[in-house]
């Protein structure tokens, strides 16, 4: 458990930073952006979660898996390739809603530019993709840190009127200068060769990642697009402006679950692991972290609130006090979910996405219109508590049904 815990302490006091340069810099955009700007890029935010999980297509976490095994490097060029030809895909799928959608009309300028970042979202995914599995998130904390300090550095500096336009083309920067430091921090590591197109290989590893794929799509649509989007077509920017910054704190708040498993499920993979005590010890971690948490917003929200958006913003303090009770399932559900794809479950996960997908779409399309954004940030506390559930009962399902 050593070198894991270091790795998530690491991720931890990194994040510790990343949190205060998240904190000065959202309290900065609110403020010069407006309420109906700041709404209009979690808007185009939220889209582009959803268009990233389908660049990604499962092939991070599936390809950390694999490289982690004996002889897996082999892989990493496969893994590359199929990533590229996703993200192009991707790409175009972005560019067909942005100018069709007529809920982006007034701001279709801005989400083509934005759009840009899935590349250079991309590539850091893969930079990340050896760190993991490396078991060195030491450097994944450096390459994370460049891009929103440059922004904010930017930001600071620039005493002139911030138009999302704007914001938008300096994001791109300061994520290109990040990809250029993850570089040379990753060809410290390993000496990464891309030859040419092996399309037998890539079918392979596409049979591997696909259902992880289709799972991150639904996950990422019923986690962030659908409660924006129907929000926006009901309640306007405003409403959205008001859930994204609930959603955005919250979402930080689920970060040291993330980096905690990410630190273990390449050890998760290894045959010399004693996998049910790092699973029993990990469950304890988890589920006294998340108490911790969701205690301390409750108290703090506020507070927090008040910082980050001022007395505009003031919805957005009842709406996080419901988001965070959902940070206990969705901590749980982040080690049981890892293990259970570590023992090949993807297809199980793809299973849980489609209930929580169609769960999520149903009760949001109901109730947002009836009862507002307090329904949206309810549902997605419900729909934490599904996923939680299943995970735990596919992966018992399947332990039974593995050799001993």
């Amino acid at each position: 458990m050593k070198k894991p815990i270091i790795n998530t302490l690491v991720q931890i006091v990194g994040k510790l930073g990343l949190v205060g340069i998240s904190l000065l810099t959202t309290g900065i955009l609110t403020r010069k952006l407006g309420l109906t700007n700041y709404g209009n890029f979690i808007l185009i935010s939220s889209l582009f979660v959803f268009l990233d999980s389908l660049s990604d297509f499962g092939t991070k976490t599936i390809g950390v898996r694999e490289i982690s095994k004996d002889n897996g490097e082999k892989v990493i060029e496969h893994v590359f390739n199929l990533r590229i030809l996703m993200t192009l895909a991707s790409f175009g799928v972005g560019l067909i809603l942005i100018w069709t959608w007529k809920g982006l009309e007034n701001i279709r300028g801005e989400a083509t530019v934005a759009l840009l970042m899935i590349f250079l979202t991309s590539m850091a995914g893969f930079w990340e993709m050896i760190f993991q599995s490396k078991l060195r998130m030491d450097l994944k904390v450096i390459m994370d840190w460049v891009f929103p300090a440059s922004f904010l550095i930017w930001l600071w500096w620039w005493k002139g009127e911030i138009s999302l336009m704007l914001v938008m083309i300096v994001y791109l920067v300061a994520r290109l200068v990040s990809l250029t430091v993850g570089y040379f921090l990753v060809s410290s590591l390993s000496n990464i060769k891309i030859n040419k197109l092996d399309f037998g290989e890539i079918k392979k590893m596409w049979q591997m990642t696909w259902p992880m794929g289709v799972f991150l799509i639904m996950f990422a649509t019923y986690d962030r697009a659908i409660d924006s989007l129907l929000i926006q077509n009901f309640l306007g920017a405003k409403a959205v402006a008001w859930y994204g910054l609930a959603y955005k704190i919250y979402g930080a708040m689920l970060a040291p679950a993330y980096f905690y498993v990410n630190s273990i499920f390449p050890m998760m993979g290894k045959k010399e692991t004693n996998k049910r005590k790092l699973f029993r010890e990990s469950l304890a971690i988890m589920i006294v972290t998340s108490i911790m948490v969701v205690l301390g917003i409750w108290l703090m929200a506020p507070s927090i609130i008040s910082i980050l958006g001022g007395v505009a913003f003031e919805p957005s303090i009842v709406i996080l006090k419901v988001l965070i009770v959902a940070a206990i399932f969705s901590y749980l559900g982040h080690l049981v979910g890892f293990t259970l794809i570590s023992e090949g479950g993807q297809k199980e996960m793809l299973k849980l996405g489609v209930v929580a997908l169609t769960t999520n779409l149903i009760l949001n399309v109901i109730l947002i219109p009836r009862y507002g954004y307090l329904a949206a940030a309810w549902v997605t506390v419900l729909t934490e508590a599904i996923d939680c559930g299943l995970m735990v009962w596919f992966l018992k399902s399947r332990i039974k049904s593995l050799p001993r």
